[in-house]
């Protein structure tokens, strides 16, 4: 078969018309059959030393399922030629559920008898306005199906009715997805169907909208300061590869200042929700939003002036469907800038003089939608040289049906009958640093306060601590707020003026611990909990930080099992896995949907420029200074 037309640039995103290409070869070499899905189909992204010799091969990955036996593939594509280039079975995992799976589960189980006669000892007669989420099962069942199980809902109509206003209490479905069959209806006892008042958020369905919110607007005349060719964008010093994969969605590649490497790949490579209600409809409830079901499908089209305010480009993406389709994602990406306040300032006191430089920042954001939570992923770039990731989290809180006025301990009741449980959000990032090149070092920095002695007779006294994490075993780290602690990756080849390692510095955000047993179902799957920083040695194959198939995993790969090798860390090329999140109870406030709640971190310079780097930075237009 012939060859589709490529891009120049190894590291853009797979076309429509590759993934199309890439299926073709796949089915042209295997007699897969009818009953088969393309879990995913991406980029094979090439290793450093291929991209640093010129044009390397343009390949794609895909993984596949063959649902007549039930066994996961992994395919290797040359797109150049056009050809199967490499096929592996891999016995004993179950691949990530793909979106399509999820509409076809959720039909089945309201197809199924079993279900609608629940329905109607609950009441309701019209199946069609019941609306079903599958969820990723985890190992709450025995054997080796691959299962999905189903919670319910009633919509009052199909035009955006908020359906989890009106949890249908105690009623779950078990799908086998390689089937569809339902495997049975699991029914905990009727609970009356919640009226749904208050719980509409759509524009006047509450309240009429305010009226003293002015226009708000920001122009930028000449245009946008930023330059974007294809994928590769260029800012303020900054040069980067935007990057897009059907598992993590927004990837940054190759993130370079003033030509010097800083970092090679950042992602959010996993996203985990362990709910902590033991209710028996809920109880299984915990996702990997990225191991399980991929974010790539499930991006929003960005609209300007709503999901992004100002001077915008975006950038399309496209993902396969299950069965090896390609599917158009306008908008998946925006790209801007946004002014954030004073950069830097000092007033003169003694002279009456004012500099000042106001800040802005480059803003690359995509929005997921995974069932009732919406997920921002916004990575900033600084004029300081500071790299910065977001999330925001909003959308609609998961609901379960209770008795009126008793949620229990672990929920808190929103609305009559309505409640949404205790749970937590970790996602950890995924940062394979290469500051000033390959040969870097983490060294832990931590404030240590001084006992009083001779040279510190006041008791003021504290100095910084510097620990060398030299091995694996001495890199699993967790934050610790009292003595300021954060990693710095410095460079083992480059020396700032005043002949100290270049470096950058990883700041902690917000040091959620996770609540569920270390022996858990959940924590058995999701280690790298464990610890907030695990440092590894670059390897190709060390992707995600669960391992590459977490559903349905009894646990012990990823992070836990590379890191057994005890590797060494000095002078190597290192990757930073940092877990960050939220620790969600809910609150009235966040009902019927949810406002924006944020936690991130920071890669902060430090010794990396001589000196401050946004030192020409021009005042604003109206300068603050006299003349």
């Amino acid at each position: 078969m012939a060859a589709p037309s490529v891009t120049t640039n190894p590291l853009e995103p797979l076309t429509g018309d590759e993934i199309v290409a890439a299926v073709a070869a796949v089915r042209e070499a295997r007699d897969l059959g009818e009953r088969v899905r393309f879990v995913s189909v991406e980029l094979r992204e090439p290793s450093k030393d291929a991209l640093a010799g010129g044009r390397p091969p343009r390949e794609a990955f895909l993984v596949v399922l063959t649902n007549r036996d039930g066994m996961t593939h992994e395919a290797v594509v040359s797109l150049d030629e056009g050809r199967l280039v490499d096929w592996r079975d891999v016995p004993g995992v179950h691949p990530a559920i793909h979106i399509d799976e999820f509409d076809d589960a959720g039909n089945a189980i309201v197809a199924d008898p079993r279900f609608r006669e629940a329905l109607a000892k609950r009441g309701i007669e019209d199946p069609d306005m019941v609306m079903v989420d599958p969820w990723s099962i985890g190992c709450f069942e025995d054997g080796d199906r691959r299962l999905a199980r189903g919670l319910a809902w009633l919509r009052a109509d199909l035009e955006g009715d908020n359906g989890y206003s009106r949890p249908i209490g105690g009623l779950v479905g078990v799908v086998d997805l390689n089937t569809m069959e339902v495997v049975r209806i699991d029914d905990h006892g009727l609970l009356p169907v919640p009226s749904g008042e208050g719980g509409d958020y759509r524009p006047g369905a509450l309240s009429p909208p305010r009226t003293d919110v002015r226009a708000y607007e920001i122009t930028q005349p000449d245009g946008p300061s930023f330059t974007l060719d294809g994928h590769q964008l260029a800012w303020q010093g900054w040069t980067l590869d935007v990057g897009f994969t059907p598992r993590e969605g927004l990837v940054l590649h190759r993130i370079a200042h003033a030509g010097r490497p800083v970092c090679h790949r950042a992602s959010i490579a996993e996203l985990v929700i362990p709910y902590g209600d033991p209710n028996p409809t809920v109880a299984f409830k915990n996702a990997f939003d990225i191991g399980e079901y991929g974010l790539g499908p499930l991006v929003n089209a960005l609209q300007l002036g709503c999901d992004c305010l100002g001077e915008i480009r975006y950038l399309d993406a496209w993902v396969n469907d299950s069965r090896g389709g390609a599917v158009h994602l306008p908008n998946a990406i925006c790209i801007h800038e946004e002014d954030t306040g004073i950069l830097w300032k000092h007033f003169d006191y003694r002279s009456g003089r004012t500099d000042v430089a106001r800040a802005r920042r480059l803003v690359v954001s995509c929005i997921a939608t995974v069932g009732n939570y919406e997920y921002g992923f916004y990575w900033y770039l600084g004029q300081d040289g500071g790299i910065g990731f977001e999330a925001k989290l909003t959308g609609v809180l998961h609901t379960a049906g209770v008795p009126e006025g008793d949620p229990g301990p672990h929920a808190t009741e929103v609305a009559p009958g309505v409640a949404a449980s205790v749970h937590q959000h970790f996602f950890c990032a995924r940062l394979d640093m290469d500051v000033d090149g390959t040969r870097n070092t983490v060294v832990e920095i931590e404030a240590l306060p001084e006992p009083r002695s001779a040279h510190n007779p006041d008791g003021h006294a504290f100095s910084t601590d510097r620990r060398v994490l030299d091995r694996e075993s001495a890199a699993r780290r967790s934050v610790h707020p009292p003595l300021a602690r954060r990693w710095r990756v410095e460079s083992s080849e480059r020396r700032n003026r005043l002949g100290e390692p270049t470096a950058y510095e990883l700041i902690p955000g917000e040091g959620i611990e996770p609540m569920a047993l270390p022996d858990s179902e959940f924590r058995r799957r999701a280690r790298f909990l464990d610890h907030h920083l695990w440092v590894t040695p670059f390897a190709p194959d060390e992707r995600y930080p669960a391992g590459e198939y977490p559903n349905q995993s009894p646990g012990g790969d990823g992070l836990e099992r590379w890191t057994k090798a005890d590797r060494p860390l000095q002078d190597e090329d290192v990757v930073l896995w940092y877990t960050f999140g939220s620790h969600h109870v809910p609150r009235l406030e966040d009902w019927p949907v949810m406002p924006v709640v944020r936690c991130g971190f920071e890669l902060r310079p430090v010794g990396f420029f001589d000196r401050n780097p946004a030192l020409d930075v021009p005042p604003p237009a109206a300068h603050c200074h006299p003349d």
